[in-house]
């Protein structure tokens, strides 16, 4: 059953916008939390990024169901479906790429803000390269495959576009990972508050699952492509890269509550442990020195002597915590 031409081109395509409208119903719970907690205060520049996915998220949710539809409903057991496609799939390159470059544009602000070497700066500079060649990539594959009719079999014919936008993808998504792991283990080693090195263990884990996810589906999305040209299992994985490029992006975002309540609960606990001394039966050295009275041996009653320990933390200040929680 598997070799079956029909089946190979229809059964991704199926897996794949059912995986997705998953995907889409997690960005939008993402999408509900980010409204109700930072709509109202984050950075305008964020905000803009968060309205431009969710707009374009739309737009590839109904696109990606008409394509859906009008080849395995509309055009049931019609081979001819494939010649000319649907011309909502042809948009789908585009709307991905502009997913891609919300997302890398807003990681490539971040390292900018996190560090302000000159290594920093150029990485920052190199992940806007990179995602707006991708973009533009992904926007030429949706031109040209218009241009060819919607074409399936031309589709093959576009490989070195293909090949920029998905590369482009894999590349850009590398470099952030790189660099933002870098930052984090500096910041790391800078710091000798165990509080702050558990924070920032917690990025670290954070930033890699998060690379590692759109990483590996661009990358099996061309690999896909180059190796299986006959069959759409690299549309499988187009629907799914923009769902997750979206979903990072907004998890990145809601995660800096959760992490500077961790933060600050470190925080605290070293406030009440640090500089503190126990008042609570307290005695004088003085007193140790005098023996028990006739009427405290009588009643064999003596003073009672406690001694409490305190531990002296040394709040570390050399991180600025606002640049990982506040700003990042």
């Amino acid at each position: 059953m598997a070799s079956n031409p029909y089946i190979l081109l229809t059964g991704p395509l199926l897996m794949g916008s059912l995986i997705s409208f998953f995907l889409n119903g997690a960005f939008a719970m993402q999408i509900y939390h980010y409204y109700m907690n930072y709509a109202s205060t984050d950075r305008r520049f964020f905000v803009f990024l968060v309205v431009v996915v969710v707009l374009v998220e739309i737009l590839h949710m109904f696109f990606s169901t008409h394509t859906t539809y009008s080849i395995l409903a509309a055009g049931f057991t019609d081979p001819r479906v494939f010649i000319n496609t649907p011309w909502s799939g042809a948009a789908l390159p585009a709307l991905n790429g502009t997913v891609g470059l919300c997302t890398q544009l807003f990681f490539a602000w971040r390292i900018l803000v996190l560090t302000k070497s000159v290594w920093g700066k150029l990485s920052a500079g190199l992940v806007v390269l990179t995602a707006g060649m991708q973009c533009a990539a992904s926007y030429g594959v949706t031109i040209q495959f218009t241009l060819l009719a919607r074409q399936l079999d031309l589709l093959r014919t576009l490989k070195r576009t293909v090949i920029v936008w998905l590369a482009g993808s894999f590349l850009c998504d590398v470099l952030i990972s790189i660099t933002m792991v870098i930052i984090l283990m500096n910041a790391r080693g800078a710091t000798a508050y165990t509080g702050s090195k558990n924070v920032l263990n917690a990025l670290i884990v954070h930033t890699i699952e998060n690379g590692m996810i759109t990483t590996a589906c661009a990358l099996v999305d061309l690999i896909c492509y180059l190796l299986f040209p006959d069959n759409l299992f690299y549309v499988c994985f187009e629907y799914l890269l923009g769902r997750l490029y979206a979903n990072v992006l907004l998890a990145t975002l809601n995660g800096r509550q959760r992490m500077r309540a961790v933060s600050n609960s470190e925080h605290e606990f070293s406030g009440r442990s640090s500089g503190k001394t126990s008042q609570t039966n307290q005695v004088q050295l003085s007193n140790l020195r005098t023996y028990p009275t006739a009427s405290q041996q009588a009643s064999k009653t003596y003073p009672v002597v406690s001694v409490t320990t305190d531990v002296q933390i040394d709040d570390d200040n050399s991180i600025p915590k606002s640049k990982f929680y506040d700003e990042a």
